[in-house]
């Protein structure tokens, strides 16, 4: 497996592996922070194979485009080191493990009018999926890409996955991993390279064959082994009558999917809706978009649960309805607040006396002509916990909250990233008159979203940055707050850093040591351990940061957990173990490199109006 059960990995806990793609693809069932599942997709970067060009996952830049339903939305992705393997990584909402093939095995009875509802919401989900994609084909679907859950009305649902296949349509030399496909729900011509949106449609037909019969068209010819040989598979599938023990009118729509002739099958996914359609009973696919139409022009307009008419002016609808949509999730989240930020209460004070208590106070704030930051920056060496203390701000306060990363921003369409980024402040903006509160936007990696443009000969890049900034202007006038976090202030565009945009600006050091010390006894509290002289061991980690100190802890707790295991009795962490964890573990932050963030923030301070405080903290 590329990752570990049950460790660390980016901040999420792989609990069990769902499914492996070859030797370079696979799920996890995993845990975040909160407890919550999740599905972790990894990408062992090295091991793919060359149909992936210059290392690229096109099922990464795909996923956070689409609005259908039945596709399970990004939380957020990234790229690491897992000890020497380089992977890319997405995790995604999480809709258990039981696919389509798992629930038609175990429910003889299934109501087929339900099924069918189910199926024709799958057919918009593909035919949404191809026109957003500018005419990508799916290439992978199947009864095992399919999972099947319940909503809150004990309702089945679907969700369409097996994304990894997407490609443009191909004849001769496929752009994407055949291994990775399941040859039974493939079309006869596939064997020649040949993929496009008909034999997408043959891959639904079969699909549909397996829901009303609970069998393929072709079972006999998969119990007689035919499938492992694409040749006898495809010869078998041309000769032999598909059986359809389906009502008749289902059958010929069953049979037109799944003809041998790409010619004799439905032209598109929208004609194949129609029919289904028709047989249910309701109005159809005649009013949504053609493929023919180009994905730029259109996209799904978002629920009216999110927005309303009367939370969008008229140029805000029109961007929506014109424009990518950004697919972070802005939501409230639950915690302790600052009760879970450990040492340093500068910044909690700070952050308490300039946003806070202004925010919960706004009309008396009114009243003395106060306002909240419109923005605040906070920067400095990694491992400080500048992300964490902003997630923390926004239980503080009681807003609604997203974490953006520049891959949440990441479009495959030209100035498609701006149009998400103007979509961001816009859905914020309709949140929180709907919801009466403000919302918090907190940007990770910030020098990554708007660089520095001087020389930039990226023009694409420069109208992001300048879109950011139009946004920005005084968005808290809008009840819309962002706090931005950077390892590298000097990357970025330096109009970015002025009044009225980003009005606090506050250096976020090394833990001092009544930190250091609270976060070992925090550490060391969760777990079984000896007396410990704690003032020793907090003056060996000077210069250490909260992120490395947590590290420290947890690797005397391995070291613990084995020697337990070996000795078959409970093993404590001792005085002896830290210290020589701490020995051999360098901080991630060199002298030198504190140095020159000592140089910066002196020079930063000196360029703004009134010098900030340095502030350092550590977060639980």
């Amino acid at each position: 497996m590329i990752l570990t059960l049950n460790t660390d990995f980016e901040g999420y806990t792989p609990m069990e592996l769902l499914s492996a793609g070859g030797s370079y693809r696979e799920v996890y069932h995993a845990k975040d922070c909160y407890e919550k599942d999740v599905a972790l997709v990894v990408y062992d970067l090295d091991a793919m194979p060359d149909a992936f060009v210059d290392k690229k996952v096109p099922e990464f830049e795909i996923v956070p485009q689409l609005s259908n339903e039945m596709f399970l939305k990004c939380i957020e992705q990234g790229k690491c080191y897992n000890g020497n393997i380089a992977v890319s990584w997405m995790v995604k909402e999480y809709a258990g493990h039981i696919t389509l093939r798992n629930y038609i095995e175990s429910n003889s009875a299934r109501n087929e009018r339900d099924m069918l509802f189910q199926f024709y919401n799958l057919l918009m989900a593909v035919h949404e999926f191809s026109w957003r994609m500018n005419g990508s084909c799916h290439h992978n679907i199947s009864i095992d890409n399919i999972i099947v859950n319940y909503d809150d009305k004990d309702r089945v649902v679907w969700y369409l996955e097996g994304l990894n296949c997407v490609s443009k349509p191909s004849k001769g030399r496929p752009k994407f991993d055949t291994s990775m496909i399941d040859r039974a729900f493939h079309a006869p011509e596939t064997i020649i390279g040949t993929y496009n949106s008909r034999t997408d449609i043959f891959s639904l037909g079969v699909v549909l064959a397996y829901v009303l019969q609970g069998k393929h068209p072709w079972e006999s010819c998969i119990q007689n082994g035919f499938v492992e040989n694409p040749a006898k598979w495809v010869r078998a599938v041309r000769v032999t009558p598909p059986v359809l023990e389906v009502p008749e009118r289902l059958k010929n729509i069953v049979a037109k999917a799944i003809a041998v002739k790409p010619s004799m099958r439905y032209k598109s996914v929208v004609d194949f809706a129609d029919d289904i359609a028709k047989y249910l009973g309701i109005s159809g696919a005649n009013g949504i978009e053609r493929f023919e139409e180009s994905p730029s022009k259109h996209v799904v307009k978002p629920s009216e649960d999110e927005l309303s008419e009367d939370t969008l002016s008229d140029e805000n609808t029109q961007h929506l309805l014109t424009q990518p949509k950004c697919a972070v999730r802005i939501e409230r989240i639950v915690g302790d607040g600052f009760k879970g930020v450990a040492g340093m209460k500068q910044l909690k004070n700070m952050l308490t006396r300039n946003f806070i208590d202004i925010v919960k106070n706004r009309e008396l704030a009114k009243q003395f002509q106060i306002t909240p930051p419109n923005g605040i920056l906070l920067w400095g060496p990694p491992g400080t916990g500048k992300t964490f203390i902003s997630k923390k701000l926004a239980e503080e306060s009681g807003m609604l909250f997203s974490l953006v990363k520049p891959s949440d921003l990441g479009n495959i369409y030209i100035h498609g990233s701006q149009g998400m980024i103007a979509d961001l402040f816009i859905r914020s903006e309709a949140l929180a008159k709907k919801n009466n509160c403000g919302v918090l936007l907190v940007f990770d990696e910030f020098d990554s979203i708007v660089p520095k443009r001087d020389g930039c000969n990226d023009n694409n890049q420069a109208n992001e940055v300048a879109e950011f900034l139009t946004r920005l202007n005084d968005c808290a006038e809008k009840n819309i707050f962002v706090v931005a976090t950077t390892n590298r202030i000097d990357a970025i565009d330096t109009a970015i850093i002025r009044r009225g945009r980003m009005d606090e600006i506050v250096y976020v050091g090394m833990p001092d040591e009544d930190a250091r010390k609270e976060l070992l006894e925090i550490e060391l509290l969760k777990r079984p351990h000896e007396i410990i002289d704690i003032d020793s061991v907090v003056k060996l980690t000077n210069g250490y940061s909260s992120s490395d100190i947590s590290f420290i802890v947890k690797e005397c707790a391995r070291c613990s957990f084995e020697e337990s295991i070996q000795a078959k009795h409970l093993i404590k962490i001792n005085q002896m173990l830290l210290e020589k964890t701490i020995a051999t573990t360098k901080p991630s932050v060199s002298s030198d490199e504190l140095k020159k963030y000592e140089s910066k923030r002196e020079f930063i301070c000196n360029g703004r109006k009134h010098e900030r405080p340095r502030v350092g903290f550590y977060c639980v």
